[in-house]
Parts: structure tokens; C-alpha cells; sequence
């Protein structure tokens, strides 16, 4: 069949167009699935974006944990120290002023002499015990008669005893056979300490953990 110039280039923009046609449909089918691609790996790393950051969101959570737990040990440490301190500076002054009275100081003397007597631990016709340097030969020697005095009420005949003013705080040392008991304000105070110490811990304890 022989064609005329006019439909042959009739004939020939039709098949261009229809080429064109296909052509644009493969190149969307194509920038279809790159897009899909593209979707897909922004929606990946945007999941392992959220991941990381929940991860980081965790570790900084628990290290901000970690840390309010040391800094609430410190702080409860630090406190302890401090009330104990405060114990301490209320107990001393408290404690000397008791040990240095003549009238109660002689009394605790004796009851200790009177112990350390009845085993045999100290010299029994003239214990020497050792008293603070701040006392006076005056205040030594009524301290003196006082604790005769009261030993001998309790059944203790002592012909003297040996008072012997070297201490460098208030109280006193009983000297025994073998060594010596203190009863000096810094040994009161610490066993008084010992024993408020952990009752003071374990109210600041109970009171943290409220």
C-alpha cells in the first residue's frame, strides 16, 4: 500500500508520541520506585534517629539517677558529720564543766577506786590517780579530803591518796597495776557520741528514704 507524504508523517508522529508516551510512564515508574527508596531510608534512619535517642534519653536518665543517689549519700554523710560535730561542741563543754566540779568528780573517783579495789588492780592503802593541771593545790586538796570522806562512807579506809594534777583536760586516771582507766571529758564524750551516733544516723536515714 503505497502512502501519501501527509500520512506518513502522520504515521510518524503517532508512533513518536506513543514512544514518548511509554517513555514518560518508565521514567514514573522508575522516579516511582527511587521515591519508595527514598522513603524507605528516611523512614529507617528516622527509626534509628528515635532509637538513639531513646537510648541516650535512657543512659540519661539513669546516670542523672546515679548521680542524685551519690549526691543524696553525700549530702546525708556530710550531715551526719556535721550533727555529730554539733554533738560534740554541745557534749564537751557540758561534760568539763560536770568533771571539774570538786563535789560530783570525788564521787566518781571513789566509785571507780572502789571497783579497781575489789580486784586487787590498784595500789589499795594509797591509790594514785591522776587529775586535770587546771586544778589548784587548793581544789586538789579538798578534793582530796572530799573523796576520803567519801570512801570512807562506803567502807573504804584509805589512810591517803595520791592526787597527782598532770592532766591536760578535766577528769582524771586511775592508775592500776598494769595501766590505767580514763575518765577524761574527751573519753566521755566520745562514748556518749558512740551512743547517740547511730540513733542521730538512723532518724537522718529514715528521714531521707520518707
Amino acid at each position: 500500500m503505497v502512502q501519501t507524504i501527509e500520512e506518513f508523517v502522520k504515521t510518524l508522529q503517532e508512533e513518536g508520541v506513543e514512544a514518548g508516551r511509554r517513555g514518560a510512564e518508565k521514567l514514573l515508574a522508575e522516579a516511582k520506585v527511587q521515591a519508595e527508596k527514598i522513603v524507605e531510608q528516611a523512614r529507617q534512619q528516622a527509626a534509628e534517629i528515635v532509637e538513639e535517642a531513646r537510648q541516650e534519653a535512657q543512659r540519661t536518665r539513669v546516670r542523672g539517677e546515679t548521680e542524685l543517689r551519690l549526691a543524696a549519700r553525700d549530702t546525708i554523710t556530710r550531715l551526719q558529720d556535721a550533727l555529730n560535730s554539733a554533738l560534740r561542741a554541745v557534749l564537751f563543754p557540758a561534760v568539763r564543766r560536770t568533771l571539774m566540779d570538786p563535789q560530783f568528780l570525788s564521787e566518781l573517783i571513789r566509785d571507780v577506786v572502789l571497783r579497781y579495789a575489789e580486784n586487787d588492780a590498784i595500789d589499795r592503802n594509797s591509790p594514785a590517780v591522776r587529775v586535770s593541771k587546771e586544778i589548784s593545790d587548793e581544789q586538789r586538796q579538798r578534793l582530796a579530803a572530799l573523796l576520803l570522806e567519801s570512801l570512807a562512807q562506803r567502807g573504804g579506809q584509805l589512810a591517803s591518796i595520791d592526787l597527782d594534777a598532770v592532766l591536760g583536760e578535766a577528769g582524771f586516771e586511775l592508775v592500776l597495776r598494769d595501766g590505767a582507766v580514763e575518765v577524761t571529758t574527751e573519753a566521755v564524750v566520745d562514748s556518749l557520741a558512740e551512743l547517740v551516733g547511730p540513733e542521730v544516723r538512723k532518724l537522718i536515714s529514715d528521714a531521707a528514704g520518707s
